[in-house]
């Protein structure tokens, strides 16, 4: 498996992050927030400093996380906003978002990167969940059919993540998705924690059953990229799932990296875990640990 991180969970300024990612020995980083913006909003010159800190600092991109389709309404009508103001997103209409698709296609390929992190639709604010009706699934499918177009015109992999923050928070829900667009050109983002974390009462009763060992026997054979965070559920908060440093949440990844280990996995594990700096340096030791 290949060991990676997203470079703002370490810090916001892109040279300081390859700095000190470096020094921890891992050689792939994932980049998101890059020069107070989502990757695919930045310019050629600006993609051209990227390239320049990479070579570097000796690193590999193992994905573009992108922000298409997460700020963008699946009706008319819906209204989507942020949930953290610090985590850069583009916004626009469907169609601006397929724009940068394209746009996003073209830095992954300038980057040397292997796929591009999509999302299923942000939920709305002005619309009460659960979220992932058939009609949900329908409108979503038809989107991913364009996207995946994209991805085999320009000759690159697209990845679905589940997100909480979405209309498929499960990683069932996403496989659902996949499966039926049923293109190389659109494959997995598996986030096990986003999984665990998925708000009960968004979710169809049909999507609660499975465990996240099931869920990743079942997805595995569709996913090229995954994301690593931790998770300890405390009901006494307002928010009651509390990010944690890997190992100290509550989310048994020593039985996910097994099954893992035993198929074979080569690709990206990328750490995105949601704590402050030094809690993500320990993140990525405790990352070592465990592969």
């Amino acid at each position: 498996m290949e060991r990676s991180i997203i470079t703002d969970q370490v810090h916001p300024d892109l040279e300081t992050a390859l700095r000190e990612i470096q020094k921890m020995g891992y050689r792939s980083v994932e980049l998101h927030n890059v020069f107070g913006k989502s990757i695919e909003a930045c310019t050629d010159e600006e993609v051209s400093q990227i390239k320049l800190f990479l070579d570097r600092y000796g690193m590999r991109v193992s994905n573009i996380a992108s922000t298409i389709c997460f700020l963008c309404p699946l009706y008319e009508g819906d209204e989507v906003s942020l949930f953290n103001p610090s985590f850069f997103a583009i916004e626009g209409d469907l169609d601006t978002h397929f724009r940068m698709a394209r746009r996003a296609a073209k830095i992954a390929k300038q980057l040397g990167a292997p796929n591009i992190r999509i999302f299923p639709f942000r939920y709305p604010d002005n619309r009460k969940g659960p979220y992932g009706s058939e009609k949900d699934f329908e409108t979503i499918i038809a989107a991913m059919k364009r996207i995946a177009s994209i991805g085999k015109e320009e000759g690159v992999v697209f990845v679905l993540e589940n997100c909480p923050y979405s209309h498929c928070p499960k990683g069932e829900m996403t496989f659902r998705i996949i499966k039926a667009v049923n293109q190389e050109s659109l494959r997995l983002l598996w986030d096990p924690a986003n999984s665990f974390r998925a708000e009960k009462d968004l979710v169809p009763d049909s999507y609660k059953s499975w465990s996240l060992l099931e869920e990743l026997e079942a997805l595995y054979p569709y996913i090229d990229h995954i994301h690593v965070k931790d998770y300890r559920f405390r009901p006494e908060l307002a928010k009651p799932f509390e990010h944690r440093i890997l190992g100290e949440g509550e989310i048994d990844f020593l039985s996910l990296f097994d099954f893992l280990k035993n198929k074979g996995f080569s690709k990206a594990v990328s750490l995105e875990p949601e704590v402050d700096p030094e809690g993500a340096i320990e993140s990525m030791i405790r990352l070592d640990s465990i592969l």
